[in-house]
């Protein structure tokens, strides 16, 4: 007899089954995530990999055969639950790495919950269903036998064989990037996996490229230097502040009051600056604009590079006298900043647990409350100082009791993500300006340069109401260009220097250009951040929310496809939002990819300590040859 034909059909034919209605579950939710390119080969590689799963549980006895099934079933249901809520808040699904920021999910459990939709649910159906047959009705079957077995193993082998080469050839086109709309749900995680522990090493050889864009550039006379020099310096982290708030009103009233008035007030204001955060958000953003350096493309960076030697602005300013110091109202271990702060300079770390929690609003102490009893502390610092504010409540999901509202936000937004928002926004705008007036008040106003900066986006495009409320208010489409852009605002109390500069830059600018204003300089390339002030070089490379190698620049914006193929790409204008041919963006994605590649190199290795002795440059040079 055929030795197929000799098969425990019963066996079998739940193998097949379970394969349909499992792959049915991942064919839906790979059209949620809105897969177009290949769809069907996708498809077809994780019903492999499906099929291949269930077999192997098979070859268990039949109890635990029963149990490996439900296992398996469960298991994907939930990577599809989990996954569905992850997409829709970061464009992605969840990443392997994600266990290791599992401490950082209570302080952010309303964000989850408001993640949750009803039909998520539904891919626990058939789990159920399954779990039901299993445990009440009589599913006798005899044992594989050896032979069986031997052949069951040979086919499973070969299927992830075919279906491991199908996905190295898919992510060698796309220049090494792999992402759902490329591998499909399962083999992305199942790569994500082998990638996190057996990635290749970059062939720094590559960023030779780079050498023309990191050179070390001589400017005879740097615009703006040291006009903020010996000053004592305030930099505030803003919770999820973006650009458009700016100059904005809603139903007649003034959004940023507070922000319009320092803008116009002997400030400098970028306004084409980005976010560039990775897996970190908050913490990542504080990471790069302090260092210059993107953040990990692995796991949060305070984690990633918690063992590093860093160059960073508090401990450029601790050489120049400078004392440090760091305010922020949750817990000192939220985003492993108990740890990793000493190493990044800041002398003092003050944290919820140093502060009364007299006034408790979102996820921890509320901005007001934070700024108010930082008075003492800014107070006692010895100076000059520098002091790193994290405000916290404009955090999604933006609720705040009602006695907080403050704006009237008409009927046509009322009770909208977009007011909730904005109410949230605005309430920081009020307290800024209150913590501006404390400063006065103490004689600390004139002697400090205050710097305002947003940490990420706060209005997720892909958030189906968002995006309509957004579109609607603002006018026009709502894209990536203007949910990633955040406003940069140094405020110089009277300078009378007063600029508004409209070059393409990211938060990766932010030391280099603080460095310059305080006077501090350097004769070699320290990091990929540009000083601001002083270059034209527009550039902003993106990696978390859109597809590695994705930019903007002066003119455009450069959305790589998210199935890696480089000719499925958006590109557009700017300014007239008219398409932009793609091969004129080739160059930008190359130097995006190599950036984030030669920048988590550089860390990874810990070579902080040649780069501040020697230069990037130097760096790149010396291993070439």
């Amino acid at each position: 007899m055929d030795l197929i034909e000799s098969f425990n059909r019963k066996i079998f034919k739940d193998i097949i089954l379970l394969t349909l209605l499992t792959s049915m579950k991942v064919f839906i939710f790979h059209h949620f995530i809105g897969i177009e390119s290949n769809l069907l080969f996708i498809n077809v590689k994780n019903l492999f990999i499906i099929f291949t799963l269930y077999s192997l549980g098979a070859l268990l006895m039949e109890e635990k055969r029963k149990g490996a099934f439900i296992c398996i079933n469960f298991i994907v249901s939930l990577l599809l639950f989990i996954d569905a809520m992850y997409f829709s808040h970061f464009f992605t699904l969840i990443p392997f790495h994600s266990i290791f920021q599992a401490r950082q999910l209570g302080p952010v459990s309303d964000s989850i919950f408001s993640l949750v939709k009803f039909k998520y649910l539904l891919f626990f159906v058939d789990f159920f269903l399954l779990w039901f047959i299993y445990r009440f009705k009589n599913n006798h079957v005899t044992q594989y036998k050896t032979v069986e077995k031997r052949f069951m193993l040979y086919v499973c082998v070969i299927l992830i064989i075919v279906s491991g080469t199908m996905n190295e050839s898919v992510i060698s086109s796309a220049n090494g990037i792999y992402t759902p709309h490329n591998l499909g749900i399962v083999n992305f995680h199942i790569y994500d996996v082998y990638n996190f522990f057996f990635r290749k090493p970059f062939d720094i050889a590559r960023a030779e490229a780079l050498i023309p864009v990191i050179a070390d550039v001589e400017v005879p006379t740097k615009q703006g230097f040291g006009i903020g020099k010996g000053k004592n310096l305030i930099v505030i982290q803003a919770e999820s502040i973006q650009n458009f708030v700016i100059n904005r009103e809603i139903n007649g009233q003034v959004i940023t009051p507070n922000l319009n008035k320092l803008i116009n007030d002997s400030s400098i204001y970028f306004d084409r600056y980005y976010e560039q955060v990775g897996w970190g958000n908050t913490s990542d953003a504080e990471f790069i604009s302090n260092n210059g350096y993107y953040p990990s493309t692995k796991i949060f960076s305070y984690k990633a590079y918690e063992g590093n030697e860093f160059y960073s602005l508090p401990i450029a300013l601790k050489e120049k006298g400078y004392s440090t110091m760091a305010f922020h109202g949750n817990e000192a271990g939220f985003w492993n900043r108990n740890n990793i702060y000493e190493y990044q300079g800041i002398d003092r770390f003050i944290s919820l647990e140093d502060f009364e929690a007299d006034e408790l609003i979102g996820i921890g102490l509320s901005d007001g409350s934070m700024f108010r009893q930082s008075m003492k502390f800014l107070k006692e610092q010895r100076k000059p100082f520098y002091s790193f504010f994290i405000t916290l409540t404009s955090h999604h999901p933006f609720l705040m009791e009602e006695e907080y509202l403050k704006l009237n936000v008409g009927e046509q937004y009322k009770d909208t993500i977009l007011d909730n928002y904005l109410q949230t926004v605005h309430y920081l705008d009020l307290q800024i300006g209150m913590f501006i007036e404390m400063l006065k008040e103490e004689g600390l106003y004139e002697d400090t340069i205050i710097v305002i900066y947003g940490d990420h986006q706060g209005l997720n495009m892909q958030n189906e109401e968002a995006n309509q409320l957004m579109t609607d208010y603002l006018g026009e489409a709502y894209e990536e260009d203007e949910m990633f852009r955040v406003p940069l605002i140094v405020h110089m109390p009277n300078s009378g220097f007063e600029k508004r500069i409209s070059v393409a830059a990211g938060q990766i600018d932010f030391f280099p250009t603080i460095l310059n204003i305080l006077g501090i300089d350097s004769d070699i390339r320290m990091n990929f951040g540009k000083d601001l002030l002083n270059t034209e070089d527009g550039f902003v490379a993106k990696q978390v929310k859109v597809t590695r190698g994705s930019f903007i620049d002066n003119e455009k914006i450069f959305v790589m496809s998210s199935d890696g193929i480089f000719e499925n790409s958006r590109a557009w204008n700017i300014y007239t939002k008219e398409p932009v041919d793609l091969e004129s963006c080739r160059e930008g994605y190359e130097r995006a990819l190599l950036e984030v590649e030669l920048s988590e190199y550089i860390m990874q290795n810990n070579l902080i300590p040649v780069v501040k002795e020697k230069g990037i440059g130097y760096l790149i040079e010396e291993f070439i040859e």
